[in-house]
Protein backbone atom coordinates (compact mmCIF):
# COMPACT_ATOMS: atom_id res chain seq x y z
CA UNK A 1 0.00 0.00 0.00
CA UNK A 2 2.72 2.44 0.93
CA UNK A 3 4.38 1.71 -2.50
CA UNK A 4 1.50 2.57 -4.71
CA UNK A 5 0.88 5.98 -2.33
CA UNK A 6 4.45 6.86 -3.27
CA UNK A 7 4.03 5.98 -6.82
CA UNK A 8 0.45 8.32 -7.06
CA UNK A 9 2.46 11.49 -4.83
CA UNK A 10 5.15 11.24 -7.58
CA UNK A 11 2.97 10.88 -10.60
CA UNK A 12 3.34 13.95 -12.86
CA UNK A 13 0.65 14.76 -15.19
CA UNK A 14 1.86 15.87 -18.83
CA UNK A 15 2.35 19.43 -19.18
CA UNK A 16 0.06 21.21 -21.21
CA UNK A 17 1.38 22.13 -24.60
CA UNK A 18 1.15 25.68 -25.50
CA UNK A 19 -1.52 27.09 -27.22
CA UNK A 20 -0.44 28.15 -30.78
CA UNK A 21 0.68 31.70 -31.63
CA UNK A 22 -2.13 33.39 -33.73
CA UNK A 23 -0.18 34.28 -37.04
CA UNK A 24 -3.01 35.93 -38.34
CA UNK A 25 -1.88 39.37 -40.25
CA UNK A 26 -2.26 42.85 -37.28
CA UNK A 27 -3.07 45.76 -38.67
CA UNK A 28 -1.87 48.39 -35.93
CA UNK A 29 -1.76 52.17 -35.41
CA UNK A 30 1.40 53.23 -33.45
CA UNK A 31 0.74 55.33 -30.75
CA UNK A 32 4.05 56.05 -28.97
CA UNK A 33 7.63 54.72 -28.19
CA UNK A 34 8.22 52.56 -25.32
CA UNK A 35 11.56 53.00 -23.02
CA UNK A 36 13.42 50.52 -24.92
CA UNK A 37 12.73 52.08 -28.60
CA UNK A 38 9.39 49.63 -29.73
CA UNK A 39 6.53 51.18 -31.00
CA UNK A 40 3.17 50.58 -28.42
CA UNK A 41 0.17 50.36 -30.59
CA UNK A 42 -3.33 48.08 -28.32
CA UNK A 43 -5.10 45.59 -29.89
CA UNK A 44 -7.91 43.86 -28.44
CA UNK A 45 -7.53 45.83 -25.04
CA UNK A 46 -3.85 45.06 -24.81
CA UNK A 47 -0.69 46.88 -25.56
CA UNK A 48 1.37 45.38 -28.13
CA UNK A 49 4.87 46.34 -28.76
CA UNK A 50 6.27 46.18 -32.34
CA UNK A 51 10.04 46.59 -32.84
CA UNK A 52 11.03 48.91 -35.63
CA UNK A 53 7.68 50.81 -35.48
CA UNK A 54 7.15 54.49 -34.84
CA UNK A 55 4.83 57.41 -33.46
CA UNK A 56 1.82 57.79 -35.65
CA UNK A 57 2.49 54.91 -38.39
CA UNK A 58 0.30 52.24 -39.68
CA UNK A 59 1.90 49.02 -39.48
CA UNK A 60 1.32 45.23 -40.85
CA UNK A 61 2.38 43.07 -37.60
CA UNK A 62 2.59 39.50 -36.66
CA UNK A 63 2.88 38.06 -32.80
CA UNK A 64 5.85 36.80 -32.01
CA UNK A 65 4.81 36.08 -28.30
CA UNK A 66 1.66 36.64 -26.14
CA UNK A 67 1.87 37.30 -22.36
CA UNK A 68 -1.03 38.17 -19.97
CA UNK A 69 -0.94 41.85 -19.90
CA UNK A 70 0.91 42.77 -23.20
CA UNK A 71 1.73 41.25 -27.02
CA UNK A 72 4.86 41.39 -29.12
CA UNK A 73 4.90 41.37 -32.63
CA UNK A 74 7.55 41.73 -35.66
CA UNK A 75 6.75 44.40 -38.12
CA UNK A 76 5.90 43.46 -41.47
CA UNK A 77 5.30 46.37 -43.63
CA UNK A 78 4.62 50.00 -42.74
CA UNK A 79 1.61 51.62 -44.54
CA UNK A 80 1.75 54.85 -43.63
CA UNK A 81 5.48 55.95 -42.41
CA UNK A 82 5.98 58.94 -40.03
CA UNK A 83 7.91 61.53 -41.23
CA UNK A 84 10.64 60.76 -38.97
CA UNK A 85 11.23 57.04 -40.79
CA UNK A 86 14.74 56.99 -42.29
CA UNK A 87 16.58 54.19 -43.81
CA UNK A 88 19.04 52.36 -41.43
CA UNK A 89 22.26 52.14 -43.26
CA UNK A 90 23.75 48.45 -41.57
CA UNK A 91 23.06 45.93 -43.49
CA UNK A 92 22.20 43.74 -40.42
CA UNK A 93 20.08 46.03 -38.47
CA UNK A 94 17.21 44.78 -36.83
CA UNK A 95 18.80 40.92 -36.82
CA UNK A 96 21.58 42.32 -34.55
CA UNK A 97 21.18 43.18 -31.09
CA UNK A 98 23.28 46.50 -30.90
CA UNK A 99 21.16 48.89 -32.63
CA UNK A 100 17.50 50.02 -31.78
CA UNK A 101 17.16 53.25 -33.20
CA UNK A 102 18.38 53.60 -36.65
CA UNK A 103 15.11 53.53 -38.59
CA UNK A 104 14.53 57.38 -36.80
CA UNK A 105 16.33 60.24 -37.63
CA UNK A 106 18.61 61.77 -35.13
CA UNK A 107 17.24 64.29 -33.94
CA UNK A 108 13.78 62.32 -33.04
CA UNK A 109 16.74 59.86 -30.95
CA UNK A 110 17.46 63.04 -28.81
CA UNK A 111 13.95 64.45 -28.36
CA UNK A 112 12.56 60.63 -27.49
CA UNK A 113 15.27 60.79 -24.93
CA UNK A 114 15.14 63.92 -23.49
CA UNK A 115 11.53 63.14 -23.17
CA UNK A 116 12.63 60.20 -21.39
CA UNK A 117 14.96 61.73 -18.82
CA UNK A 118 11.88 64.49 -18.04
CA UNK A 119 9.71 61.49 -17.38
CA UNK A 120 12.04 60.51 -15.17
CA UNK A 121 12.44 64.06 -13.38
CA UNK A 122 8.83 64.64 -12.90
CA UNK A 123 8.68 61.19 -11.26
CA UNK A 124 11.19 61.39 -8.82
CA UNK A 125 9.13 63.83 -6.87
CA UNK A 126 5.69 65.99 -6.95
CA UNK A 127 8.16 69.10 -6.18
CA UNK A 128 10.35 68.69 -9.47
CA UNK A 129 9.37 71.50 -11.89
CA UNK A 130 8.57 70.21 -15.20
CA UNK A 131 10.91 72.58 -17.00
CA UNK A 132 12.73 71.65 -20.37
CA UNK A 133 15.81 70.43 -19.96
CA UNK A 134 18.81 72.47 -21.66
CA UNK A 135 20.45 71.35 -24.81
CA UNK A 136 21.30 67.70 -24.97
CA UNK A 137 24.81 66.76 -24.99
CA UNK A 138 25.55 65.01 -28.62
CA UNK A 139 28.53 64.28 -30.76
CA UNK A 140 28.76 61.86 -33.86
CA UNK A 141 25.76 59.40 -35.06
CA UNK A 142 27.93 56.97 -36.36
CA UNK A 143 31.51 55.89 -35.75
CA UNK A 144 32.11 56.69 -32.02
CA UNK A 145 33.02 53.44 -30.41
CA UNK A 146 36.63 53.62 -29.35
CA UNK A 147 36.36 50.15 -28.37
CA UNK A 148 33.89 46.94 -29.28
CA UNK A 149 33.69 43.52 -27.68
CA UNK A 150 32.63 40.87 -30.05
CA UNK A 151 31.46 37.17 -29.40
CA UNK A 152 32.84 33.98 -31.44
CA UNK A 153 31.30 30.63 -32.16
CA UNK A 154 31.61 27.91 -34.31
CA UNK A 155 33.34 29.75 -36.55
CA UNK A 156 31.59 33.03 -36.56
CA UNK A 157 32.67 36.37 -35.09
CA UNK A 158 30.25 39.12 -34.57
CA UNK A 159 27.20 40.68 -32.21
CA UNK A 160 24.57 39.03 -30.82
CA UNK A 161 21.17 38.65 -32.45
CA UNK A 162 18.22 40.60 -30.88
CA UNK A 163 16.68 38.65 -28.27
CA UNK A 164 19.06 35.97 -28.64
CA UNK A 165 22.06 34.08 -27.80
CA UNK A 166 23.41 33.35 -31.73
CA UNK A 167 25.65 35.48 -33.42
CA UNK A 168 25.26 37.96 -36.39
CA UNK A 169 28.43 37.69 -38.25
CA UNK A 170 29.99 41.77 -38.47
CA UNK A 171 32.73 42.44 -40.83
CA UNK A 172 31.75 46.30 -40.40
CA UNK A 173 29.86 48.09 -37.71
CA UNK A 174 28.45 51.35 -38.65
CA UNK A 175 28.84 52.25 -34.81
CA UNK A 176 32.79 51.62 -34.83
CA UNK A 177 35.33 54.11 -35.49
CA UNK A 178 36.79 53.78 -38.64
CA UNK A 179 40.40 52.48 -37.45
CA UNK A 180 38.52 49.60 -35.49
CA UNK A 181 36.26 48.27 -38.77
CA UNK A 182 39.64 48.60 -40.64
CA UNK A 183 41.33 45.93 -38.36
CA UNK A 184 37.96 44.04 -38.12
CA UNK A 185 38.11 43.24 -41.86
CA UNK A 186 41.83 42.56 -42.27
CA UNK A 187 41.96 40.33 -38.44
CA UNK A 188 38.66 38.26 -38.80
CA UNK A 189 40.07 35.31 -41.35
CA UNK A 190 43.36 35.10 -39.13
CA UNK A 191 40.85 35.70 -35.51
CA UNK A 192 38.88 32.49 -36.78
CA UNK A 193 42.02 30.37 -38.25
CA UNK A 194 43.10 30.68 -34.78
CA UNK A 195 40.51 29.71 -32.69
CA UNK A 196 39.02 27.07 -34.89
CA UNK A 197 35.43 25.84 -35.83
CA UNK A 198 34.92 24.93 -32.52
CA UNK A 199 35.94 27.55 -30.37
CA UNK A 200 33.97 30.06 -28.23
CA UNK A 201 35.63 32.96 -27.20
CA UNK A 202 35.68 36.97 -26.49
CA UNK A 203 37.03 39.32 -28.72
CA UNK A 204 37.89 42.49 -27.56
CA UNK A 205 39.54 45.40 -29.93
CA UNK A 206 40.11 49.08 -27.98
CA UNK A 207 41.53 52.37 -29.72
CA UNK A 208 43.84 53.97 -28.06
CA UNK A 209 44.36 58.17 -28.17
CA UNK A 210 48.45 57.59 -29.85
CA UNK A 211 46.38 55.71 -33.07
CA UNK A 212 47.58 51.73 -31.58
CA UNK A 213 44.61 48.99 -31.73
CA UNK A 214 44.68 46.20 -29.15
CA UNK A 215 42.99 42.69 -29.85
CA UNK A 216 42.26 40.67 -27.05
CA UNK A 217 40.95 37.22 -26.52
CA UNK A 218 39.27 35.51 -23.85
CA UNK A 219 38.56 31.87 -25.28
CA UNK A 220 37.33 28.49 -23.30
CA UNK A 221 40.54 25.68 -22.56
CA UNK A 222 44.05 26.24 -23.22
CA UNK A 223 45.96 28.75 -24.71
CA UNK A 224 48.88 27.34 -27.10
CA UNK A 225 51.94 30.13 -26.95
CA UNK A 226 53.08 29.17 -30.35
CA UNK A 227 49.63 29.24 -32.49
CA UNK A 228 48.98 32.98 -30.53
CA UNK A 229 52.65 34.13 -31.10
CA UNK A 230 51.48 32.94 -35.01
CA UNK A 231 48.56 35.08 -34.49
CA UNK A 232 50.59 38.01 -33.12
CA UNK A 233 52.32 37.93 -36.20
CA UNK A 234 49.73 38.17 -38.42
CA UNK A 235 48.31 41.08 -37.51
CA UNK A 236 49.41 44.29 -39.04
CA UNK A 237 49.90 47.76 -37.79
CA UNK A 238 48.25 49.57 -36.01
CA UNK A 239 46.47 46.28 -34.27
CA UNK A 240 48.57 44.48 -32.09
CA UNK A 241 47.87 41.08 -30.19
CA UNK A 242 47.69 42.60 -26.47
CA UNK A 243 46.97 38.69 -24.81
CA UNK A 244 45.20 35.89 -24.80
CA UNK A 245 43.36 34.23 -21.80
CA UNK A 246 42.32 31.16 -21.39
CA UNK A 247 40.11 29.17 -18.95
CA UNK A 248 42.29 26.60 -18.38
CA UNK A 249 46.07 26.82 -17.96
CA UNK A 250 48.26 30.17 -18.73
CA UNK A 251 47.83 32.75 -20.39
CA UNK A 252 49.37 34.32 -23.61
CA UNK A 253 51.09 38.09 -23.09
CA UNK A 254 52.06 40.21 -25.75
CA UNK A 255 52.37 43.98 -25.60
CA UNK A 256 50.82 45.12 -22.77
CA UNK A 257 51.91 48.50 -23.04
CA UNK A 258 49.17 50.88 -21.27
CA UNK A 259 46.94 52.37 -24.62
CA UNK A 260 45.78 56.06 -24.07
CA UNK A 261 42.43 57.47 -23.40
CA UNK A 262 41.68 61.27 -23.73
CA UNK A 263 39.53 63.27 -20.87
CA UNK A 264 40.17 66.51 -22.24
CA UNK A 265 43.06 68.36 -24.80
CA UNK A 266 45.31 68.28 -21.84
CA UNK A 267 44.49 64.77 -19.88
CA UNK A 268 44.55 61.18 -20.69
CA UNK A 269 44.44 58.08 -18.78
CA UNK A 270 46.09 55.03 -19.10
CA UNK A 271 43.98 51.71 -19.40
CA UNK A 272 44.13 48.32 -20.51
CA UNK A 273 41.33 46.58 -22.38
CA UNK A 274 39.69 45.16 -20.07
CA UNK A 275 39.59 48.41 -18.56
CA UNK A 276 36.05 50.42 -18.31
CA UNK A 277 36.09 53.55 -20.68
CA UNK A 278 33.06 55.69 -22.00
CA UNK A 279 32.89 54.48 -25.20
CA UNK A 280 31.95 57.84 -26.48
CA UNK A 281 35.32 60.10 -26.20
CA UNK A 282 33.57 63.09 -27.06
CA UNK A 283 30.37 63.19 -25.63
CA UNK A 284 32.60 61.74 -22.35
CA UNK A 285 34.21 64.81 -22.52
CA UNK A 286 31.64 67.50 -23.08
CA UNK A 287 30.23 65.35 -19.70
CA UNK A 288 33.25 65.94 -17.73
CA UNK A 289 33.24 70.03 -18.72
CA UNK A 290 29.66 70.03 -17.71
CA UNK A 291 30.86 68.36 -14.46
CA UNK A 292 33.13 70.79 -14.01
CA UNK A 293 30.65 73.33 -14.38
CA UNK A 294 28.12 72.57 -11.68
CA UNK A 295 30.76 71.19 -9.09
CA UNK A 296 33.05 74.73 -9.02
CA UNK A 297 36.04 72.91 -7.73
CA UNK A 298 37.93 75.56 -5.93
CA UNK A 299 41.59 75.35 -4.89
CA UNK A 300 42.40 72.99 -1.77
CA UNK A 301 38.65 72.09 -1.40
CA UNK A 302 37.82 68.27 -0.88
CA UNK A 303 35.26 66.64 -3.80
CA UNK A 304 34.41 63.06 -3.22
CA UNK A 305 34.30 60.99 -6.30
CA UNK A 306 32.36 57.51 -5.70
CA UNK A 307 32.65 54.84 -8.64
CA UNK A 308 35.79 57.13 -10.02
CA UNK A 309 37.10 54.07 -11.92
CA UNK A 310 40.35 54.74 -13.69
CA UNK A 311 40.03 58.70 -12.78
CA UNK A 312 37.80 59.65 -15.39
CA UNK A 313 36.35 62.68 -13.38
CA UNK A 314 38.65 62.81 -10.68
CA UNK A 315 41.75 63.85 -12.50
CA UNK A 316 39.61 66.91 -14.06
CA UNK A 317 38.79 67.94 -10.88
CA UNK A 318 42.31 68.05 -9.00
CA UNK A 319 43.94 69.45 -11.96
CA UNK A 320 41.59 72.33 -11.40
CA UNK A 321 43.18 72.40 -7.60
CA UNK A 322 40.68 70.58 -6.02
CA UNK A 323 41.76 67.30 -3.40
CA UNK A 324 40.23 64.32 -4.44
CA UNK A 325 39.01 61.11 -2.79
CA UNK A 326 37.96 58.44 -5.60
CA UNK A 327 36.03 55.60 -4.36
CA UNK A 328 36.01 52.35 -6.32
CA UNK A 329 36.54 48.58 -5.92
CA UNK A 330 39.23 46.87 -7.65
CA UNK A 331 42.70 47.00 -6.18
CA UNK A 332 44.51 47.09 -9.66
CA UNK A 333 42.50 49.36 -11.32
CA UNK A 334 43.15 52.06 -8.22
CA UNK A 335 46.36 51.37 -8.58
CA UNK A 336 46.74 52.15 -11.74
CA UNK A 337 44.70 55.63 -11.31
CA UNK A 338 46.69 56.22 -8.74
CA UNK A 339 49.96 55.58 -10.21
CA UNK A 340 48.60 58.22 -12.80
CA UNK A 341 47.76 61.23 -10.45
CA UNK A 342 51.37 60.10 -9.13
CA UNK A 343 52.78 61.00 -12.24
CA UNK A 344 51.00 64.06 -12.95
CA UNK A 345 51.30 65.21 -9.73
CA UNK A 346 47.84 65.89 -8.46
CA UNK A 347 46.28 65.83 -5.14
CA UNK A 348 44.28 62.37 -5.91
CA UNK A 349 43.96 59.80 -2.78
CA UNK A 350 42.10 56.29 -3.96
CA UNK A 351 40.41 53.79 -1.91
CA UNK A 352 38.91 50.56 -2.44
CA UNK A 353 35.37 50.23 -1.08
CA UNK A 354 31.97 47.88 -2.13
CA UNK A 355 30.18 51.22 -2.44
CA UNK A 356 26.68 48.54 -2.55
CA UNK A 357 27.56 47.88 1.28
CA UNK A 358 26.40 50.77 3.35
CA UNK A 359 29.11 49.75 6.00
CA UNK A 360 31.92 50.26 3.69
CA UNK A 361 30.90 53.82 3.06
CA UNK A 362 32.61 56.57 4.29
CA UNK A 363 31.78 60.21 3.96
CA UNK A 364 34.54 63.05 4.63
CA UNK A 365 32.70 65.42 6.88
CA UNK A 366 34.80 68.16 5.16
CA UNK A 367 33.68 67.24 1.46
CA UNK A 368 30.41 69.27 0.92
CA UNK A 369 30.85 68.10 -2.99
CA UNK A 370 30.37 65.16 -4.68
CA UNK A 371 30.35 63.02 -7.61
CA UNK A 372 28.63 59.35 -8.33
CA UNK A 373 28.81 57.42 -11.79
CA UNK A 374 27.10 54.16 -10.63
CA UNK A 375 26.65 51.06 -13.15
CA UNK A 376 23.18 50.20 -14.56
CA UNK A 377 22.47 49.04 -10.62
CA UNK A 378 22.58 52.45 -9.63
CA UNK A 379 23.67 53.87 -6.10
CA UNK A 380 21.08 53.15 -3.07
CA UNK A 381 23.00 52.60 -0.38
CA UNK A 382 25.58 55.44 -1.54
CA UNK A 383 22.28 57.42 -1.97
CA UNK A 384 20.42 56.60 1.40
CA UNK A 385 24.09 57.45 3.55
CA UNK A 386 24.01 61.09 1.36
CA UNK A 387 20.63 61.78 1.85
CA UNK A 388 21.44 61.08 5.88
CA UNK A 389 24.64 63.28 5.39
CA UNK A 390 24.24 66.42 7.08
CA UNK A 391 27.62 67.90 5.49
CA UNK A 392 27.21 67.03 1.57
CA UNK A 393 25.69 69.98 -0.19
CA UNK A 394 26.21 69.64 -3.83
CA UNK A 395 25.61 66.25 -5.81
CA UNK A 396 25.94 65.62 -9.57
CA UNK A 397 24.62 62.33 -10.36
CA UNK A 398 25.65 60.90 -13.34
CA UNK A 399 23.54 57.61 -14.54
CA UNK A 400 23.35 55.36 -17.55
CA UNK A 401 19.92 53.84 -16.35
CA UNK A 402 17.32 55.80 -15.80
CA UNK A 403 14.58 53.25 -13.61
CA UNK A 404 17.62 53.17 -10.96
CA UNK A 405 18.32 57.12 -11.44
CA UNK A 406 14.35 57.44 -10.47
CA UNK A 407 14.74 55.64 -7.37
CA UNK A 408 18.29 56.91 -6.28
CA UNK A 409 16.92 60.38 -6.93
CA UNK A 410 13.79 59.57 -4.72
CA UNK A 411 16.28 58.99 -1.80
CA UNK A 412 18.22 61.88 -2.14
CA UNK A 413 14.98 64.03 -2.41
CA UNK A 414 13.56 62.96 0.69
CA UNK A 415 16.99 63.60 2.59
CA UNK A 416 16.44 67.67 1.51
CA UNK A 417 18.46 67.82 -2.26
CA UNK A 418 16.69 69.40 -5.03
CA UNK A 419 17.61 68.93 -8.77
CA UNK A 420 18.65 72.66 -10.24
CA UNK A 421 20.14 71.08 -13.38
CA UNK A 422 19.42 67.87 -15.51
CA UNK A 423 21.34 67.43 -19.12
CA UNK A 424 20.82 64.31 -21.52
CA UNK A 425 24.02 63.23 -22.93
CA UNK A 426 23.51 60.63 -25.98
CA UNK A 427 26.42 58.61 -24.95
CA UNK A 428 24.98 56.05 -27.63
CA UNK A 429 23.48 57.14 -30.44
CA UNK A 430 21.43 54.44 -32.72
CA UNK A 431 20.15 52.63 -29.48
CA UNK A 432 18.05 53.14 -27.09
CA UNK A 433 20.57 53.62 -23.69
CA UNK A 434 19.97 57.01 -22.10
CA UNK A 435 22.84 58.52 -20.35
CA UNK A 436 21.98 61.73 -18.15
CA UNK A 437 23.70 63.79 -15.47
CA UNK A 438 21.43 65.12 -12.82
CA UNK A 439 23.05 68.59 -10.32
CA UNK A 440 21.57 68.45 -6.85
CA UNK A 441 21.76 71.10 -3.98
CA UNK A 442 20.61 71.22 -0.51
CA UNK A 443 20.63 74.11 1.35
Amino acid sequence: MSKQRHHINTFKPAKKPKPAIDTAVLKLHIDSLADDGRGVARHDNKVVFVGGALPSETVDAQYIRRHKRYDEAKLLAVSTPAEQRVDAICPVYQRCGGCQLQHLNYPSQVSFKQQRLQRVLAAASANSESATLPAAITGSEFGYRHRARLSYHNGVLGFKAQASHNLVEVENCPLLAVELNGVLSQSTAAIAEFLGDKATAEVVLSLSDDGRIALKIKKEGFVDAKRSAVLADKLAAPAFLHSIEGSKGAAWRGDNAPLSYPVSEALSLPFQPSDFTQVNIAVNQQMIQQCMAWLKPESGELISDYFCGLGNFSLALASAGARVIGVDVGEVMLRRAAQQAKALDLAIEYRNADLFDAENIVLKATSHKVLLDPPRAGAKALCEVLARSSTVKTIVYVSCDPATLARDLAILQEGGFVVADAVMADMFPQTYHLESLVYLIRE
